[in-house]
């Protein structure tokens, strides 16, 4: 039986993104401020008057091996089975192994467009019948969107911590540049265009990592790339999506229950976020590091992968810790 107090480890991570095939290329790219922002193959947003302004290209991130026509579940499943293949390779698993295992994965958010999709219900079946698995011990969906990934981070370790199984792959995909989308967030005014400079460049992406514990790390011989300690969250009362300002609350409440095993005020030199151009982020991380100025009065850097691939919604969690663990 293992221990409340068993450390937790990344021991895989693979990566699928506009600006790289694997993990390398991608954090290196996103480290250099290298971009892949390019005209969309055909949607054009609208004017800022439907009826009498002219249509304008849609600047995009897109992933260049996955054809721009392939649309809804498909695409998902175009940008998560490289990076599965991947990480299953490098770690060595087996089909016994993996189908032993935990996977817990974060989905696009159900907004209008993916809700009749089904995908909590459905997605994980019919990735296991394109991979020719049978299926995995432990298995989960997740579709809060930007946080999926770290809330299925803490399920994994609550799950290795019971012993349910010896390692669990938790992933994060998802794409922006899906037709119907694009359409929802075109009218909502949220893509960045000439009528919409508070807005994103939308992204897609798939990320994998493998967790496990420390010492089942070292049976199966994987390199320890990163310790995950704890993970914290909060409760934002004014989310994004209402007509008002962040109050900063959930976002500070989260970083200080995540830095809580640190002791008394920790100082961050380094923050890995999600900003990605839309006003409602920014006001809230320049809040948040006011009402948090002991921890943050001496930062030295802030990235924000965005910059590089756009906003990669429900890979976003995946994303900025394969950033970080590369940096390790």
């Amino acid at each position: 039986m293992k221990t409340d107090q068993e450390a937790i480890v990344i021991s895989g991570c693979a990566v699928l993104s506009p600006v790289g095939l694997n993990m390398g290329q991608t954090c290196a790219s996103i480290r250099a401020g290298v971009s892949r922002f390019a005209e969309h193959a055909f949607y054009e947003c609208e004017g800022e008057d439907p009826e009498w302004d002219a249509t304008e290209p849609l600047n995009a991130s897109s992933v260049p091996v996955i054809d721009p026509s392939i649309d809804g579940p498909e695409r998902l499943f175009q940008l998560i089975v490289p990076p599965m293949k991947t990480l299953f390779s490098e770690a060595k698993l087996k089909r016994k192994d993996i189908e032993a295992g935990g996977f817990l994965l974060s989905l696009p958010y159900p907004d209008a467009a993916v809700k009749p999709w089904l995908l909590d219900k459905m997605f994980i079946d019919d990735l296991c019948r394109r991979t020719g698995l049978k299926s995995f011990k432990v298995h989960k969906v997740d579709q809060s969107g930007h946080t999926g990934v770290f809330c299925l981070i803490e399920d994994a370790m609550a799950i290795l911590r019971a012993g349910e199984v010896p390692f669990c792959i938790v992933g994060g995909a998802d794409s922006y540049v899906l037709e119907e989308r694009l359409n929802i967030l075109d009218q909502s005014w949220r893509i960045k265009s000439g009528k919409a400079v508070d807005g994103f460049i939308p992204g897609e992406a798939a990320v994998m990592l493998l967790l496990e514990s420390a010492r089942e790390a070292a049976l199966r011989m994987h390199p320890v790339w990163a310790t995950v300690t704890h993970c914290g969250f909060g409760k934002e009362p004014q989310p994004i999506g209402t007509d008002v300002n962040s109050t900063g609350k959930g976002l500070a409440e989260a970083i200080e229950n995540a830095l809580k095993p640190l002791g008394e005020a920790p100082e961050i030199q380094w923050v890995v976020c999600d900003l990605n151009g839309e006003n409602y982020r920014g006001f809230e991380w320049g809040i948040t590091q006011t009402r948090l100025r002991k921890i943050f009065h001496d930062v030295k850097r802030v990235n924000h992968p965005a910059d590089c691939v756009g906003d990669v919604g429900a890979a976003t969690g995946g994303m900025l810790a394969a950033c970080a663990v590369h940096a390790f």
